[in-house]
Formats: C-alpha cells, sequence, structure tokens
C-alpha cells in the first residue's frame, strides 16, 4: 500500500511539471511575448542605472570630503567612514590620520605605531587603535551630573512662585523634599610647549550650554585667580543664571598628570582655602569617554589633609551609593565638541 500511494504521488508531481511545461509552451507561441519580455528587461536595467547614478549633492560631498577630513578630528573621521563607500575609502587615505596620531602618540608617551599601520601601508584599521586606546580625550569636556535632596519648609524657597504654590496648598504648615541639580566639569588641556597639563574644574548649577561655552573659550592660565572658595555652590544658587563673568570667576585653573600604568589622571589646583587633589580612573567604555572619582582631597594652609567622602559603597557590600538621597561625586561622561576636535 505504501508503495502503491509513493507511485501515486510522484505519478501526480509529473503530470504536475507537464502541467506547467504546457503552460510556457503555450504563452511563447502567443504574438509578440519575447518582445515584451525584452522591453521589460530594459526597463529593469535603465531604473537599476538611475539609482546607482549619484547626484550632484552627493558628488559635492564627495569631492570637498578630503579637505574637510584633513582639518578634521580623528572622531568626526571616523563618522564620517560610514556614510558611504567612497567616504569610507577617502578615510583609508594615509595622510588623513597618520598627522593626528603621531602627534597624539607624542603627546601621551604612547606606544608607537605598528610597522604594518605606517602610513605607507594604509589600513582601515589605522586609526581603529587610536581611537580604541586609552587616554585622556582633550576634544570636549568630561561632565558629572550631581544632585542631593533637601527638607524645604513651606516658605523657604529661593523662588516666590513655589512659595505661594506651597502656601495655597499647606496652609503655612509643613514642607516637601526637593532634588537640587547641579553639575561637575572638567576639561583636560594638551600639553602645551613646555609640556604643562593644564585642566579646568568647575561645579555650578547653571545651565551645561552656559558653563561648556566658558569651558570651551577658556581663560589666560598665567593670570586667572582661582575663586576662595572651590568646593561648594554657591551661596545665592539660581539654578538658570547663565552670567558668563560669573562662572569664570568660580573656574578653578590646576595641572594634570597621567599615569597610564594604572590608568589614573591626578587633577591639583590651589584655591584660598587650600589645594586640592582629585583622582580619576579613567574608563573606556567608548574611545576614553568616562573619568571616575577615587579620590578626592583637601589640604589645608596649616598642612591639614582633608578627605572627602565620595558617598560610594565597597564593591564587597555591592557597591553603589551610601546615601540614595545625594549623589556629589558621579561618573563624569565625556561630551566632545566639534570645536575642539583638532585637540584629539
Amino acid at each position: 500500500m505504501v508503495r502503491r500511494a509513493g507511485a501515486v504521488c510522484e505519478l501526480g508531481e509529473c503530470s504536475a511539471r507537464n502541467g506547467s511545461l504546457e503552460a510556457c509552451l503555450a504563452a511563447l507561441t502567443k504574438p509578440q511575448v519575447l518582445l515584451k519580455s525584452a522591453k521589460a528587461l530594459e526597463k529593469e536595467m535603465k531604473q537599476a542605472e538611475k539609482s546607482e547614478k549619484i547626484s550632484p549633492i552627493a558628488l559635492a560631498f564627495l569631492q570637498l570630503l578630503h579637505p574637510v577630513l584633513g582639518a578634521s578630528g580623528l572622531h568626526t573621521v571616523a563618522r564620517c567612514a560610514a556614510v558611504c563607500r567612497n567616504a569610507k575609502e577617502a578615510v583609508l587615505k594615509a595622510d588623513v590620520w597618520d598627522s593626528h596620531v603621531l602627534r597624539a602618540r607624542r603627546w601621551w608617551a604612547l606606544p608607537p605605531v605598528p610597522q604594518r599601520l605606517q602610513p605607507k601601508q594604509p589600513n582601515p584599521a589605522g586609526w581603529r587603535p587610536f581611537l580604541s586606546t586609552l587616554r585622556p580625550r582633550c576634544d570636549g569636556i568630561y561632565v558629572g551630573e550631581c544632585g542631593f535632596q533637601r527638607w524645604l519648609r513651606v516658605g523657604h524657597h529661593s523662588d516666590l512662585r513655589k512659595n505661594s504654590a506651597q502656601l495655597a496648598a499647606y496652609g503655612g504648615r509643613g514642607g516637601q523634599a526637593e532634588w537640587v541639580s547641579y553639575r561637575r566639569y572638567v576639561r583636560l588641556m594638551p600639553p602645551d610647549g613646555e609640556g604643562r597639563q593644564y585642566a579646568m574644574v568647575l561645579q555650578d548649577p547653571c545651565p551645561r550650554e552656559a558653563a561648556e561655552q566658558v569651558l570651551v573659550d577658556g581663560v589666560d592660565f598665567t593670570t586667572h585667580c582661582n575663586p576662595v572658595k572651590s568646593e561648594g555652590l554657591p551661596d545665592t544658587q539660581v539654578a538658570h543664571v547663565c552670567d558668563a563673568e560669573r562662572l569664570r570667576k568660580r573656574l578653578c585653573v590646576g595641572q594634570y598628570s597621567l599615569d597610564l600604568e594604572n590608568r589614573l589622571i591626578r587633577v591639583s589646583y590651589t584655591a584660598v582655602d587650600g589645594t586640592y587633589r582629585l583622582c580619576f580612573s579613567l574608563k573606556h567604555w567608548i574611545f576614553s569617554d568616562c573619568l571616575t572619582w577615587e579620590q578626592y582631597e583637601m589640604e589645608s594652609q596649616t598642612g591639614e589633609v582633608v578627605p572627602f567622602n565620595l558617598g560610594r559603597l565597597p564593591d564587597w557590600k555591592g557597591g553603589g551609593l551610601e546615601d540614595e538621597g545625594k549623589d556629589h561625586f558621579p561618573s563624569m561622561n565625556f561630551r566632545p565638541k566639534t570645536s575642539l576636535e583638532h585637540l584629539a
């Protein structure tokens, strides 16, 4: 029975094939069927050629890409490589990246470029090791989002509109918890002609764009005076105030050193109330884009060293915050700036 069923199935398949073959032969007997097929194929070929044709705007972009890449930082070069295949070919040219790579490796005393990645042998991986090498980033600003929770009695807020709303809601009794946000900023400068490595440190609740603009513009390192009190928020803190002159007065200028073996960056600056020492570990999530606090201390004028509590639990306790109601020393994430890409 099984063999008979199999034979029946094979017979059905053969008849189906014969039926389709007969249908094809019947179609060929119709007038001008071959001519119509040729026209359809020709139409498809024209559409394919039209889709592969480069538009004038794209052509102009590719013509100007090479000089633009030569004046850009390597992080912009890396992003341009993902635009299209022609852009990737322009990025692979050695003269686009070799000067940046050699200068950066000379700055930070990094190992020399491997022989297989020298400019005489352009390689798509030539700038990737540079981007993935752990080192300080000078083409942007490290920013930490800080904050703490405080209890405000009704009517004691600096914003009169909030006071009136609270008085209407609570009738002058009690209060409520409020989260106060501010930011810490660190900008690292590349070594100057004498080998000095300056750093700018700022702590303020103002809008981030205002603080970053002050840090990008910079100050005169030789004449700048650090504030009397560098740690802590100003007494009259208003989050929306973005006066550039006030921010420059709160800016602290110091110097930093790089410990490549231990992957540490140590920043030191002197204010009126003492000498501050900041120690960060350089993390490497994406292109050295994270600073994590390791130590923070202040040495007073009398020589007393006062360590700051970073508010972190040790790893053997699971890590995290000691107090969920405050985070004064979060990880500082890197924010690249296009105007500083020549310092990459």
